[in-house]
């Protein structure tokens, strides 16, 4: 460990502290990024923000030491992911002017070094009293790493400290609802869940039991992700959890709006941090997280830190560039990211170039002017600009005013639980029948996966065996189906007659899906005694669709929903049939070691002039009884 700080009267005041933690650069990121948890946790007050005539720039106010009203202007954190970040705050009279606070994170053996910093530039001789509480801040961000430490090495589930005291929480209402939670899915909700899901609800902070990410809370726990989203909807139903749907800006990526249904989900909406109205879609644009029930333990919305990296992990590099001022970025670029500025429409592509650029590093400076980023001319491709190995960014604001610019992955958070992706889940139907759209309310879902299958010689079946012997062997049938499609991630849209419409979020789950039912069907006739056995054909599709309600169910309509019926009516039975550019996109895994033979060939589709290239997949793995 090291220390400075400065001891001469009315001078700056320096505090700086580092240790080193047996931990990779990207944990000790992840856990001191979230730095509205990192202060509520080590004991800092509450903050109110409020709009400044600067957008940019927030006015905020809270009491120190719980009594003391203090007032300043707070500036965008400026960070680079894995590296550094930090956050300048401008006061309102008081011992001291300005502060500037941060972390600064460097690789070292056995892990990662963290230095921790607060520098001020004091107003007064009194700013001398404050420099214990400056140094006491400091320290306790490192306190927080060795505890976290602690706790993983104890064992905990979720090893991230939490603020000091136990929060009140009706244990007996707890434990009652959880108790159905264990008892009542089929299959059982794993108990280590459960046990985990309680410990958060009795000791974490109200920041963890407010909008959560199962997927997130999954990756941190190391459990399966649709494990836990699964228990989180059982949990939903038992009263332990309640579920919101989120409405995301696209653009800067944060919650903009919350309702309670999906029929209060708004048709249109606008991000006042981007400046810019959004249609909503099923995508990416409505999120589901869950918080705790209030009967079971009341939360609060006290915030303590409101633009740390870990708020937008999408950006990679984010910095607050004054009126013509160059920033140099320690940063390298292992893909390609986007490079924007906050409250503005344009954006740049940067994609490096293969190479290893040598042993001099040469700036390459990208300038801001008149609602744009360029590069050098030489370097420029259309709206993207190759970044040459071994080169440093430079970013130059070459306005008037101040800007924020913001270098960002270009996928979105694989975090999210999208409602394009609960709401295909059986599962998810099965528990919340209600959750559906306004009347007339269309939304766009850019790519879903469809699954149409459809009985062969039905109608020989009916004339054969009668119309009840008959009607018990399609309505089997149906079940048969719903629980593979289950399994494999996806749920039943609706019946129609003897066929049968399945909605996926995935592809590659869909076609498997299709697969493992050619191949159990007749082995599950055999079971049932049907003989012969039941003849299935089955289509695949994938695209774009129109979600919506229709006979009080979230029902998908357009061109790829009729192709997806179309290409069904192309199957001999036995087999699944596709469009060849479908197959393709799907990728070797869902046929791959699966016994399939590929027939290539070409026919018109009803409603489509052209002539299509399809494929019929024939399994040759067929289970028998």
């Amino acid at each position: 460990m090291r220390g400075r700080q400065s001891d001469m009267k009315d001078q700056p005041i320096r505090v700086e502290r580092e240790r080193s933690y047996p931990m990779p650069v990207a944990e000790a990121w992840r856990l001191l990024a979230d730095t509205d948890h990192l202060n509520r946790t080590i004991g800092l007050p509450s903050v109110e923000f409020s709009a400044l005539p600067d957008p940019l720039v927030r006015g905020a106010r809270a009491k120190a030491f719980g009594v003391v009203p203090v007032r300043w202007r707070e500036f965008p954190f400026d960070w680079v992911r894995e590296r550094r970040y930090a956050v300048r705050r401008e006061f309102d009279g008081g011992p001291v002017k300005t502060m500037e606070i941060g972390i600064e994170l460097r690789p070292a053996e056995p892990g990662v070094t963290v230095l921790s910093y607060a520098h001020c530039a004091s107003a007064g001789p009194l700013s001398r009293l404050l420099r214990g509480r400056i140094r006491a801040s400091v320290d306790d961000t490192l306190d927080f790493c060795d505890h976290y430490l602690a706790r993983k090495q104890a064992g905990r589930p979720d090893p991230v400290p939490v603020p000091k005291g136990r929060p009140q929480v009706n244990q007996a209402q707890l434990d009652q609802r959880l108790g159905r939670l264990a008892a009542d899915p089929v299959p059982p909700v794993p108990s280590d869940l459960i046990a985990a899901l309680r410990e958060r609800i009795l000791a974490g902070s109200d920041d963890q039991l407010t909008g959560i990410r199962p997927f997130a809370l999954a990756d941190r726990w190391g459990a399966d992700r649709l494990a836990v989203l699964r228990m989180f909807l059982h949990a939903a139903t038992a009263g332990v959890l309640e579920l919101r749907w989120q409405v995301m800006c696209p653009t800067c990526r944060v919650p903009k709006a919350e309702a309670g249904t999906l029929a209060q989900v708004p048709v249109q909406f606008h991000c006042e941090t981007c400046g810019i109205a959004y249609d909503v879609d099923f995508d990416q644009r409505v999120e589901l997280r869950f918080s705790v029930h209030p009967a079971i333990r009341a939360t609060t919305g006290q915030v303590y830190c409101i633009g740390g990296p870990l708020r937008a992990p999408h950006i990679v590099a984010q910095q607050y560039l004054r009126p013509h001022e160059d920033r140099p970025l320690d940063l390298g670029l292992a893909g390609p990211v986007q490079l924007r500025t906050v409250r503005a429409a344009h954006r740049l592509l940067l994609v490096p170039e293969p190479g290893t650029g040598g042993s001099r590093v040469r700036d390459l400076t990208i300038t801001y002017s008149a609602g744009r980023w360029v590069g050098p001319h030489s370097l420029m491709r259309g709206d993207g600009l190759a970044v040459p190995a071994g080169s440093r960014l430079v970013l130059r604001n070459q306005t008037d005013g101040p800007i924020l610019a913001a270098l960002e992955d270009l996928a979105w958070t694989s975090e999210a639980t999208t409602a394009a992706q609960v709401t295909t889940l059986q599962e998810f139907r099965d528990l919340f029948s209600s959750e559906v759209l306004a009347p007339g309310q269309q939304l766009a879902v850019s790519h879903m996966a469809f699954l149409f299958s459809d009985l062969k010689g039905s109608t020989r079946l009916y004339e054969g065996l009668g119309d009840a012997p008959a009607y018990s062997r399609v309505s089997r049938h149906f079940d048969f189906i719903r629980q593979a499609v289950s399994r494999g991630g996806g749920s039943i849209v609706k019946t129609m007659g003897d066929g049968v419409m399945c909605a996926f979020y995935r592809l590659d789950d869909a076609l498997g899906t299709a697969l493992r039912l050619q191949d159990e069907v007749t082995a599950w006739c055999g079971e049932q005694g049907i003989e012969p056995p039941l003849v299935l054909k089955v289509g695949v599709h994938h695209g774009p669709a129109i979600v919506m309600t229709a006979n009080d169910n979230l029902d998908y309509f357009g061109r790829t929903v009729n192709l997806a019926a179309r290409v069904a009516d192309q199957s001999r039975g036995g087999d699944v049939v596709l469009l060849r550019q479908v197959l393709d996109q799907a990728g070797p895994p869902p046929i791959a070691g699966r016994g399939v033979t590929v027939e290539s060939f070409t026919s018109r589709l009803r409603g489509l002039d052209d002539e299509q290239h399809l494929v019929r997949l024939t399994s040759t793995r067929v289970t028998s009884a």
